[in-house]
């Protein structure tokens, strides 16, 4: 057992990201993955995907372990309840977390962490948006999400996309529903509960977090450093 990192307080929301360097290596990172980890990192076939599966999720571990005073591999993860249907496939958690709530994004080269004492939901996208990306996404658009972007001059639409798209999925997560159990409310129609904040991004990408409980009077940006993941997953 490791000494705790500092832990977000109520109303803090910790923001850390990760940059991805190019290759398939994962270095020792795999070796922190639980079983189901491994069997999902595995199934993908490209080797630089699943080098970033698998540097995404030791890098989840090794943030969990720091906050709880952990070592990596002892974290254990659960799925809540489904706030839909109760089944248990909601929103990631700590099976142990005392009250610390997780949310991950990844996309690119970029991976996307936050840690709060509320229910939190996060999302990254590369920027800009990749071509046709509105008709890709336009069926899981609000109707009224889809008219405020086309009163949008053509030019607008790309990076208006992103940033609708980013608080979508953020709020989405978490709430527990993901993006396939329903594309939400109209744009201004999310629960008053959660507040949407639009985060500083690395060149290249635009995120998105939502917290449960109104907005964090603290907002802390830290990076992650690869080879603390990829060299070391010890705290």
């Amino acid at each position: 057992m490791t000494q705790p990192h500092g832990r977000p307080l109520p109303g803090e929301l910790h923001v850390w990201w990760l940059p991805v360097p190019p290759g398939t290596s994962s270095g020792r990172a795999r070796s922190v993955l639980d079983p189901a980890e491994t069997e999902r990192a595995g199934r993908l076939r490209r080797p630089e995907r699943r080098h970033r599966f698998v540097l995404a999720h030791a890098g989840l571990r090794l943030l969990c372990g720091r906050y709880l005073g952990a070592a990596p591999s002892e974290v254990t993860f659960e799925r809540a309840p489904c706030p839909l249907c109760g089944a248990g496939h909601g929103r990631p958690r700590l099976r142990d977390g005392g009250g610390l709530h997780f949310s991950m994004a990844h996309s690119g080269t970029a991976v996307l962490y936050a840690f709060s004492t509320s229910h939190v939901g996060v999302d990254v996208e590369a920027a800009p948006a990749r071509p046709g990306l509105e008709r890709t996404v336009g069926g899981w658009l609000h109707p009224g999400e889809r008219q405020e972007l086309h009163r949008l001059r053509q030019a607008e639409r790309p990076s208006a996309l992103l940033r609708l798209w980013v608080r979508k999925e953020a709020y989405l997560k978490g709430i527990g529903t993901g993006i396939a159990h329903g594309v939400g409310g109209p744009p201004g129609s999310y629960d008053d509960a959660w507040a949407l904040l639009d985060l500083g991004a690395p060149g290249g990408f635009v995120a998105a977090a939502a917290v449960r409980g109104g907005a964090p009077g603290t907002l802390r940006s830290s990076s992650l450093s690869p080879s603390a993941v990829t060299m070391t997953t010890s705290p």
